[in-house]
């Protein structure tokens, strides 16, 4: 297995150049630490800035609440800045940040209470770094979809997707769209299917937001009927691809979902059980796939132990190198997600979320995401847990350099 950097002691992490091992995200140049949980990290692509979520009420003057807010954190100064200060106590959700870190988008979370509010307008948003302006980037929809949710931006800060759902009702139609922020023009992508209930979600942009990767599933069915796939679009050429056609009329135990595409445009990593076609691990097990759009090949992508499901793959810029987590479980242990970095080149492959003495994390991690060169990852995992201690400790978002 390649080595990862000795990690870090926990404490407050510096404010020059980050050191090597794993440090933690949610702590402020001046070395205030976040008094609350912190997940979701989302590193950007040159390894510089990461946009995490934050409940803590000490990161920035002015958030108080314990709602879940978007921090981004500058990896080389120590500089922490508060990006979701929009008004009122809202919560958000997963960020996403550019490849230079400048641009973060983000979207408000729906109340929690119960009965659920109906006729609630979520709005999708993004905040640019170098002018401290926040701006709605949902408009240009169909008013009857305004819950809008994961907003995605293109590496180089140009496009937006986002997912749209009804309004007025909780059923399962979603709508995919793209917002160009330099023309201010917002175009739907349509992907109609017979019943007229599909569902568009979990967009990912390549970096010059030519290509869109998405899941689709039919609203009206089961998930892993025939309908359900993930699929590629060209946006230049309108040509669409899907990514696990190889496994079209596989049993409907079958799954499929989460992708990524690289920045390249030319790999797209998804979650994939496809029991009829071997993966490397046994016929039940799930794995990451990264399929190469130009050559139409395929790759499983396993952890050390071929036995254990993987998910939630994150490839650097040319799909070389892939983040992603593994659910592992043995006798006497409770079950346990891991990150793993793996070199698909040269199979080299690292334990991220290790404990200092090498060991495996017991407690769950992951989220993980990764520079464009491969060597920075950022996850989620339980404080104490990955400092080698037992207990149960909040969740914390971490970042890890590989060698």
């Amino acid at each position: 297995m390649a080595s990862v950097c000795t990690a870090a002691p926990a404490g407050p992490a510096g404010a020059s150049e980050p050191r090597p091992g794993t440090e933690f995200v949610d702590v402020t140049a001046g070395g205030v630490k976040g008094n609350g949980a912190s997940a979701n990290p989302v590193v950007s692509a040159d390894g510089r800035h990461v946009a995490f979520l934050s409940w803590a009420t000490n990161l920035a003057p002015g958030d108080t609440d314990s709602a879940a807010d978007v921090y981004v954190k500058d990896l080389r100064t120590g500089d922490l800045r508060w990006v979701s200060d929009v008004p009122g106590d809202q919560a958000f959700g997963v960020p996403s940040i550019s490849a230079d870190g400048t641009r973060v988008t983000f979207a408000a979370l729906a109340p929690n209470t119960w009965p659920p509010p109906r006729e609630v307008r979520l709005p999708a948003y993004l905040h640019d770094t170098r002018t401290g302006r926040t701006a709605q980037v949902d408009e240009g929809t169909d008013p009857a979809f305004g819950r809008a949710a994961t907003p995605v931006v293109s590496g180089n800060g140009r496009y937006v997707a986002f997912t749209a759902r009804p309004t007025d009702s909780f059923d399962d139609r979603s709508r995919l769209y793209v917002r160009d922020l330099r023309r201010g023009t917002t175009t739907e992508i349509d992907h109609p299917l017979p019943s007229g209930e599909q569902r568009l979600v979990s967009p990912t942009l390549s970096h010059d937001g030519s290509r869109v990767a998405y899941h689709l599933w039919d609203a009206g069915t089961d998930p892993g009927e025939d309908e359900e796939g993930v699929h590629v679009l060209d946006r230049r050429t309108g040509e669409r691809t899907r990514a696990d056609a190889e496994c079209a009329g596989d049993p409907a135990e079958s799954g499929v979902g989460s992708p990524v595409i690289s920045a390249d445009g030319r790999h797209v990593a998804f979650s994939w059980k496809c029991l009829t076609l071997p993966s490397g691990g046994t016929n039940d097990t799930a794995g990451v796939v990264v399929r190469d759009l130009r050559r139409g090949t395929l790759r499983h992508v396993l952890g050390p132990q071929p036995q254990y499901a993987a998910h939630s793959g994150r490839p650097s810029a040319d799909a070389r190198r892939i983040a992603f987590a593994v659910s592992e479980s043995g006798p006497g242990q409770r079950p346990r997600q891991v990150v793993y970095w793996r070199d698909l080149r040269t199979g080299q492959v690292a334990m991220i979320s290790a404990r200092p003495d090498g060991t495996a994390n017991q407690r769950p991690a992951a989220h993980p995401t990764i520079d464009a060169r491969g060597r920075v990852v950022a996850f989620d995992g339980e404080r104490l847990d990955l400092q080698g201690e037992d207990g149960f400790s909040e969740r914390q978002a971490f970042v890890t350099r590989v060698r």
